[in-house]
């Protein structure tokens, strides 16, 4: 997948459930936004709801930078924030991202907060995902030792062959997706403007929170049985 979920508008759009072209909450960074997957009782326990924004914290001996405080101004760029989606398929202590996003950057951050418009779009034309930081605020690679250095001579892992130096794995050294502990905590409602419950998880259709047509629906009570002729009906 790698950048595919931010080449174009679209891919941006359909990426996660808070795509929306029109951008009617200016808080997004783009035409959509990345999001984190919780299981929704998980997320109740810590006072979430369904598309709050969270932060997202790893281990701070190196996350999400060697000698990162609070007090430094880049700290607030490169601190993982997204929205969070209710997501009954993980379990209780697991959460899930998808890796290869276009990462926040001071100039995308400063976009954000000088254009009119509030996207995340830099003047060279880099635009990001996220409003700040990235899969990269949290993880980090296994390399094996051999594979980080420049002159140690071991074999390929990927051909029938031997080489002297330094070989990507799946990704790289600074931007794989790997399992960590993580700490989440919520930075802001998902309601317009930070204020309020976001508004698709009221519409009786979002996980932990269905209406009666949902249920219904789920249940299979929407579908009819089969008439002469190939046909069916439907209630």
């Amino acid at each position: 997948m790698h950048s595919s979920w931010a080449n174009v508008d679209w891919h941006l759009i359909w990426n996660s459930n808070f795509g929306d072209p029109y951008r009617i909450d200016k808080r997004l960074p783009n035409v959509g936004e990345h999001q984190i997957h919780m299981n929704p009782q998980a997320a109740r326990d810590l006072g979430i709801a369904d598309g709050d924004y969270v932060y997202v914290d790893a281990n701070p001996a190196d996350r999400p930078y060697l000698g990162a405080t609070p007090s430094d101004p880049f700290y607030k760029v490169s601190r993982l924030m997204l929205r969070l989606t209710y997501n009954a398929a993980y379990p209780y202590h697991v959460v899930m991202m998808k890796h290869g996003s276009f990462i926040a950057t001071e100039k995308t951050v400063k976009a954000q907060q000088t254009r009119p418009d509030g996207l995340s779009l830099t003047e060279e034309g880099y635009i990001s995902n996220f409003r700040f930081g990235s899969q990269q605020s949290v993880t980090r690679n296994w390399h094996m030792p051999m594979h980080q250095t420049d002159t140690l001579f071991h074999k390929s892992k990927a051909f029938m062959s031997f080489l002297f130096g330094g070989e990507a794995d799946n990704h790289a050294v600074n931007t794989v997706p790997k399992e960590c502990l993580i700490r989440i905590t919520k930075a802001e409602d998902g309601g317009l403007g930070g204020k309020g419950p976001w508004k698709p998880a009221l519409n009786g259709m979002a996980p932990e929170a269905e209406g009666d047509s949902m249920l219904k629906y789920l249940a299979g009570g929407f579908a009819g049985k089969g008439e002469a002729g190939g046909g069916a009906s439907f209630e």
